[in-house]
């Protein structure tokens, strides 16, 4: 009787120290210690019983960063949240180890974590492939990880006035949703509160620095600890200037073309006119479309607007041209004003003819001198102007380089 009570203890001790290598390795030690604790509440901080908050230090590792959605003014960001703290009532909660990580999601949702959530958030997703990006590492001193992987399309207040030349401030608010600033008290981490890869790449963006912040959000129902990260991001240039910029010059510089034809060639002229301000208009459609309604002028709507007033210019002064061009003299006091010589060119001559013989012993001229003369004229007027407004337009707006905070990301 005692070989086989002995051998039985033996057997019972085997299959005990089997089942619980098989809970630590799975993280049910974790759980069953705190089953077996009757005074550990989850729904309780972890410093209820010394009536002070829980301090939860967090840290993002931006994983990547979309781009910016102007029309819908958000941005996509994928991120990891880490966030820290110490929970007294799980000291020495851990088997024999130094600490241990909880996968299973029935044990997670036993332990105590704190409420975080994102205020600026549209829409979030948390990644499940190929198992819920979730980790809960608890460690012997009650320390405890959590950290989840999470992409976020977030809300953000854009200004477009220096539009596309601009410099644009998105940011990232946490906070608790339930849990008043007397339970949890958020701080960023010591070191690396923002941790970004070593080759971040923003769609049409640079990131330029970024600020973090402690802050205190009061509602109505109550004052909740927060915390603020800003993004300071400038627009790259290089897709504008060739897709907008350099268009828009060149389809401006194409009207001029009807300067030097003949205040005559009726067709060509009108073709040549309609068609850059028709191509001028479908371009800053497309750039409309991209852009929110906003009610103020932004810079590539001064840039728009001068090239249309341009094109349009030019198709106004050939409207003048040819009218002058066949309006006939009817008397020698019809004459307009006397035409500079360095504006009448080749047809001086026949101007100064034209003031001294007698109106009566010719048949009836037209003022097609003076139509070449504005044309002369306006060969230079137009692409002087256009040239000072370049350089009333480019020093104004890449100058802008202060970028104001947002007062409030919710």
């Amino acid at each position: 009787m005692m070989f086989l009570g002995r051998g039985t203890i033996m057997l019972l001790k085997a299959i005990v120290s089997l089942l619980l290598l098989t809970a630590s390795g799975s993280g049910q030690g974790v759980g069953k210690r705190l089953l077996l604790d009757s005074q550990y509440d989850v729904n309780r901080w972890p410093h209820a019983d010394e009536e002070r908050a829980t301090n939860v230090s967090v840290q993002l590792f931006i994983n990547s960063f979309g781009s910016l959605n102007a029309a819908n003014m958000d941005y996509t960001v994928d991120v990891f949240l880490r966030q820290r703290w110490n929970d007294p009532r799980l000291v020495d909660a851990v088997n024999q180890k130094d600490k241990i990580t909880v996968t299973s999601n029935e044990l997670q949702g036993k332990v105590w974590k704190p409420d975080t959530f994102f205020n600026n958030v549209k829409d979030a997703e948390l990644h499940t492939v190929t198992m819920p990006n979730i980790l809960l590492r608890i460690e012997n001193n009650g320390d405890v990880l959590y950290s989840i992987r999470t992409t976020l399309r977030l809300s953000c207040n854009m200004e477009f006035r220096e539009f596309p030349l601009d410099f644009q401030t998105c940011g990232i608010s946490i906070s608790s949703y339930a849990n008043t600033d007397e339970v949890i008290d958020y701080q960023w981490a010591d070191i690396n509160p923002i941790d970004l890869p070593d080759q971040l790449e923003i769609a049409q963006f640079d990131l330029l620095n970024f600020t973090c912040k402690d802050t205190t959000q009061v509602y109505a129902t109550g004052n909740f600890s927060g915390l603020l990260v800003y993004f300071n991001l400038r627009r790259q240039n290089g897709y504008h200037v060739l897709q907008t910029y350099v268009p828009t010059i060149l389809i401006v510089s194409i009207s001029w073309v009807s300067f030097w034809l003949d205040p005559n060639a009726v067709p060509g002229r009108i073709t040549l006119g309609v068609t850059t301000l028709l191509t001028l208009t479908t371009l800053a459609s497309g750039i409309r479309a991209s852009l929110p309604p906003v009610s103020y002028v932004k810079a590539i709507d001064v840039w728009i607007g001068t090239c249309m007033i341009m094109v349009f210019g030019a198709l106004l002064e050939f409207t003048l041209v040819n009218w002058l061009a066949n309006k006939k003299i009817m008397s020698h006091s019809q004459t307009m004003f006397k035409i500079p010589k360095l504006l009448a060119g080749s047809d001086y001559e026949e101007t100064k003819g034209q003031e001294e013989e007698a109106p009566a012993a010719h048949s009836p001229k037209t003022y097609i001198t003076y139509a070449r003369a504005l044309d002369r004229f306006c060969r230079v007027l137009f692409p002087g102007g256009f040239l000072i407004f370049n350089l009333a337009y480019w020093p104004y707006y890449l100058m802008q380089q202060y970028v104001p905070l947002p007062q409030s990301l919710v």
